[in-house]
């Protein structure tokens, strides 16, 4: 048999080159079930992604194959990722690899340890899944669930997996703007199969292991097929990996190249992990931080750390800007920064049922359903970082800073611990489809009519917990005159009030708390979350007549769906009674849809000189949504057979994607942003504008405010929001020529998507509002509040809006050959993606060029090859991720401009005598290979052994300043952490 690889990719043209049959090829593994499969095709249709007609009109669609087999070979044998083979998915994806990237981990869409799919960089939000044709119900927790969370879909049910790398809205509605992912299921014949799987990593942590069973039987007219599976991720912990453990600055001497990274007072290089742990800050005076240490007996401080001493005995100061010397004895290490969860540890439980039975009339009824549990946790790390009054008891040291200060100081303190966080997510999902279909040979003038008519339910259910400190609590004990004021616990209680030691080196630094100490200052609560989705769905498809060169083609049909979200939040998060963290209220809303559509295929010319086959495709599609309203969308498709070798491809359509459940009903939700504001000393600037418009709220010109973040509220755009719309071109041709086997094709595409819902961010609506020549009628002024009095920022509106354009255009380009040689079949096969340009424009003044920056590589590919050896295959890729340049987000490149520990450098105790730095912001190619082996020990059992990451390529760092965000000084998510895994699989049927 030919083997056939992962990604019969970039849209061969599934019929005009015959690719139909040459994808059933596949290696040995599966010829048992194909061949069960043809034998019993008429009981299921041919499931095409991108069109309802028949297969002659596939011609005009760029499609990507990835087949599970082929992903085993390369040690990938889960959704995710099998679905990572796609080079359209080449750009960082929302996964459970984002615990670590910063305090509580990343906020992500479909909530933490969701695993969501996004095309072309543009959102799994934009990105339509499919299982069988047919959409799957959104899951996770919290209350931003949208996208389909790839951890439903255990990988041993799936047959194959077609990647549409074009937009079809026409043909499937919302959300289908990039391409759609549509997960085919298997079917197994009579008998038993059990899969084992592994994966151990070399250095320890980040392990994986998986079983499966699928089972299928058929009788008369009908089949049945069962399947289980489990899966197993263990976490990788921030320790495990020095890239991970240690975030460094990456800054290096612009004229000599030297490193230039602050050292700590071993002289090694200082990682930078965290803010620092178990200190205070002086709020109103002093600079840097105090440290606990009476004694020094831990380092050989400096003068400038002691200049204190005497009225603070038992503390040094540290980080002094313009005193470089001080900053090698801070803390910017943690516990519970270095057990934080680089890969997040989750367990899913699947159970999938389907079949079908064939009554004598011809009529089939058929059905499925799937069962799937996800527990997962995410360990990170927060920040407790209060006020503490000069005149609470517990404030041991305000008079000793007034005093030093001369009554500069006020004697109020931030203190500061970093504390480990965890959250837990349980999600129990469920999906069940059934429905009838049948044929007609002829309906009046209509030929060969195929019908279908289905109705599917699903529904997510979700409980997260979280822990987090008692805002009310730390108001209570760090106000004035008492040590804790239980007339302030307004939300938490009643509670009996806990003195809390807050400077006291057993609490502070030690982190030594007693049982009523935590069990008064932290709390944890759980949050439930529950979406449901019904549909009922008709198609009708049929030849309406002939012409000169084929048969055309119609296929219609409706679409009706209901979908609710819901989530509710712990109480005190719903009270907004979390120190530090986002909370919100209860998000809940439904929206109902109805659709209609039409498609046609028309065979345009045949059998011609150099126009063997010449075929045009036509699809439109109205869709009404109770939230906001009505769209229509269609698309055009020509494909051009020149002879049964060459095909050439185009179309262009219109996609649209409906604001999601919680971008319209999204309770508010709060949150402190850092932020600058544009007013403070307006009038050293210069701005006319910025003058004017500051002015005329009676701001001074001199301005000033000490307040580094404000609160801002985001929330859902209901009756403000519409449809995002989007046009997309695609032109493509493939080769197969006779003489060999060898399959070629290439596709350009071109998205263009506008009127993108995203919140503004706080410090363009502020810049936005005072930076305008006209303040008046200014709809940004109206989203900023400002205190009457003192005049400081005070809240800023950043709900959802309609907002942003992007385009996204490139080349996608797949080989595969095979050719018989002396010892065996030899295989090669590759793929690859240029993005020639990623765009967001956030609004009519503002572009940001995302192509080749961090986390979004301009390239990205794929190159394997196989010998087949009787019953022996050796298998060898290559995986590829393209360099990314993050020097040009900045006007001077990757010169730099250092201050804090690099302030000082030449004129000691300048804390203005910056330094001048070159930081590494440039990331090289990053390649992997892996390699495995097969061996088919007998008809019914199989094993195979293979190393993925087989030279332990190490993933790559970058400095701070990164446009995406950092696991330890590794940007993105794209690259492998775990380093060289040794995988083995045993398959036995029965």
């Amino acid at each position: 048999m030919k083997k056939r690889h992962l990604l019969a990719s970039a849209a061969f043209t599934l019929s005009s080159l015959a690719l139909g049959p040459a994808l059933a090829q596949t290696s040995s593994s599966q010829d048992t079930d194909k061949t069960a499969q043809s034998e019993s095709t008429d009981l299921e249709p041919i499931i095409v992604t991108g069109t309802r007609l028949k297969t002659q009109y596939n011609g005009d669609r760029p499609i990507q194959i990835v087949r599970p087999e082929d992903g085993l070979n390369a040690g990938l044998v889960d959704t995710v990722g099998l679905l990572s083979r796609s080079t359209a998915t080449g750009s960082q994806q929302v996964n459970n690899h984002l615990s670590a990237t910063g305090a509580g981990g990343a906020v992500s869409v479909g909530g933490t340890n969701a695993n969501t799919i996004g095309l072309r960089d543009l959102g799994a939000t934009r990105t339509l899944t499919l299982m069988d044709g047919r959409r799957l119900t959104p899951a996770g927790v919290g209350s931003q669930v949208g996208p389909v969370d790839l951890n439903v879909v255990p990988a041993s049910i799936i047959d194959h997996i077609e990647v549409l790398t074009d937009g079809a809205s026409s043909i499937y509605g919302s959300d289908a703007v990039a391409g759609v992912v549509n997960i085919i299921t298997r079917r197994a014949s009579d008998g038993l199969e059990v899969n084992a799987y592994s994966t151990v990593n070399t250095k320890g942590g980040g392990n994986y292991r998986q079983g499966s069973l699928f089972w299928g039987k058929e009788f008369g007219g009908g089949y049945i097929n069962i399947g289980a599976e489990f899966n197993d991720q263990q976490s990788l912990k921030v320790r495990q990996r020095p890239e991970t453990a240690c975030a460094q600055d990456y800054v290096y001497n612009p004229t000599t190249g030297a490193r230039m990274d602050l050292q700590d007072q071993n002289g090694a290089i200082k990682c930078r992990n965290l803010n620092p742990t178990g200190v205070f800050f002086d709020e109103t005076f002093y600079l840097g931080w105090f440290q606990y240490d009476p004694t020094l007996s831990k380092a050989q401080y400096p003068a400038a750390a002691l200049n204190l001493r005497r009225s603070l005995p038992d503390w040094v100061r540290v980080a002094r800007g313009g005193y470089p010397d001080t900053y090698p004895y801070g803390t910017s290490n943690s516990e519970a920064y270095q057990n934080a969860d680089s890969i997040s540890p989750l367990r899913r439980s699947s159970v999938y049922v389907s079949g079908a039975y064939k009554f004598d009339n011809g009529i089939e009824a058929y059905g499925n359903l799937l069962l799937n549990r996800r527990e997962s946790e995410s360990n990170s790390w927060m920040f407790l970082y209060p006020i503490l009054d000069p005149t609470n008891p517990n404030n041991t040291v305000a008079n000793g800073l007034i005093n030093a200060s001369g009554g500069n100081s006020s004697g109020a303190v931030q203190v500061q611990m970093n504390m480990p966080y965890k959250s837990t997510q349980t999600v129990n999902y469920g999906q069940a489809t059934a429905g009838l279909r049948g044929a007609i040979p002829s309906v009046l003038f209509l030929k060969d009519v195929s019908w279908d008519v289905s109705t599917q339910y699903g529904r997510s259910d979700g409980t997260y917990s979280q822990n987090f400190f008692y805002n009310d609590r730390l108001q209570a004990t760090t106000g004035p005159g008492t040590a804790c004021d239980p007339s302030l616990i307004t939300i938490s209680g009643p509670v009996s009030c806990v003195s809390i030691p807050w400077l006291d080196p057993r609490f502070l630094v030690d982190q030594n708390w007693t049982p009523q100490e935590r069990a008064f200052l932290q709390g944890s609560e759980k949050g439930h979350t529950t979406y449901d989705q019904a549909s009922l769905d008709g198609s009708v498809s049929a030849s309406l007549f002939k012409l000169p060169a084929g048969t055309v083609d119609l296929a219609t049909g409706f679409a009706l769906r209901y979908q609710r979200l819901d989530d509710v939040p712990g109480a005190n998060a719903r009270a907004s009674n979390y120190f530090g963290f986002s909370t919100a209220g209860v998000t809940e809303g439904s929206d109902t849809v109805r659709e209609l559509f039409a498609e046609m295929g028309v065979p345009i010319l045949a059998d011609l000189p150099m126009v063997n086959k010449l075929n045009l495709n036509l699809s439109g599609r109205y869709t009404d949504y109770r939230s906001y309203g009505s769209d229509t969308t269609y698309k055009v498709g020509l494909s051009w057979q020149v002879i049964p070798e060459v095909t050439f491809r185009g179309s262009m359509g219109t996609s649209f994607r409906a604001p999601t459940l919680y971008e319209l009903y999204l309770a508010n939700q709060t949150s402190f942003f850092p932020y600058s504001d544009p007013c403070v000393r307006y009038g050293d600037t210069g701005n006319p504008s910025l003058t004017k418009n500051c002015s005329a709220l009676g701001i001074p010109s001199d301005f000033q405010t000490s307040t580094g973040s404000i609160l801002a509220t985001q929330g859902g755009g209901k009756g403000d929001l519409k449809a995002e719309t989007s046009r997309n071109y695609t032109v493509g041709a493939a080769f197969r020529p006779r003489f060999a086997d060898l399959q070629v094709a290439a596709d350009y595409y071109d998205i263009n998507v506008k009127n993108e819902v995203a919140a503004y961010g706080v410090n363009a609506i502020i810049n936005q509002c005072y930076n305008s020549p006209a303040q008046s009628g200014n709809v940004f002024c109206s989203k900023v509040t400002r205190d009457p009095t003192t005049h400081i920022i005070t809240a800023v509106d950043n709900r959802l809006v309609n907002l942003s354009r992007e385009r996204n255009r490139g080349v996608d380009l797949s080989v595969d050959y095979g050719v018989e040689v002396p010892f065996g079949r030899l295989g090669v096969t590759g793929a690859w993606t240029w993005t020639v340009q990623h765009t967001l424009h956030r609004d009519e003044t503002s572009s940001l060029d995302i192509n080749g920056l961090s986390g979004n590589p301009m390239t990205n590919g794929w190159v394997e090859g196989s010998i087949q050896h009787g019953a022996w295959q050796l298998f060898y890729g290559i995986n590829y991720i393209g360099p990314t340049n993050d020097a040009r987000l900045y006007s001077n490149g990757d010169l730099m401009t250092y201050c804090g520990a690099y302030a000082g450098l030449t004129t000691y105790g300048n804390r203005n005598n910056c330094a001048q730095v070159r930081e590494l912001l440039r990331v090289s190619s990053y390649i992997t290979h892996y390699m495995s082996v097969r061996w088919q020990m007998d008809d019914s059992m199989r094993l195979q052994l293979g190393v993925s990451n087989l030279w332990d390529k190490k993933p790559p760092v970058e400095g701070s300043d990164s446009y995406t965000y950092r696991t330890g000084s590794v940007p993105s998510t794209l690259y492998n952490l775990t380093g060289r895994s040794v995988f083995a699989r045993v398959s036995k049927t029965f």
